[in-house]
């Protein structure tokens, strides 16, 4: 799977406890030429945008709200900046997932 940090801009693929580490570094190196060809249609862009906000509002328990709210105020970051990243996540077109292969370069 894959990781990244908005804060940091940390990208990071991951694998755990990987039985065939060789094959899984080969999929990651041609994940820029998979992007590149995918084609995306609607049915699988919704699920990816549902999985991802999932992600971005996930639900937490008291204690994690606050150290989220703590980090969250400590960093500067607004509720107009976490709206932003919702609407830029809401607005993910198939071009856009084809051309995060430049970035991955």
């Amino acid at each position: 799977f894959c990781s990244f940090d908005l804060r940091s801009g940390d990208f990071k693929f991951l694998s755990y406890r990987d039985p065939n580490l060789k094959k899984t570094l080969e999929t990651y190196d041609g994940t820029a030429d998979f992007l590149r060809e995918l084609e995306v249609n609607a049915d699988m862009l919704v699920k990816s945008v549902i999985g991802t906000m999932g992600d971005v509002d996930k639900h937490q328990l008291p204690d994690a709200k606050g150290f989220t709210a703590l980090t969250r105020h400590l960093l500067g970051e607004t509720d107009e900046m976490r709206q932003e990243l919702r609407d830029q996540i809401l607005w993910t077109t198939g071009d856009d997932l084809r051309n995060f292969a430049g970035v991955l370069e």
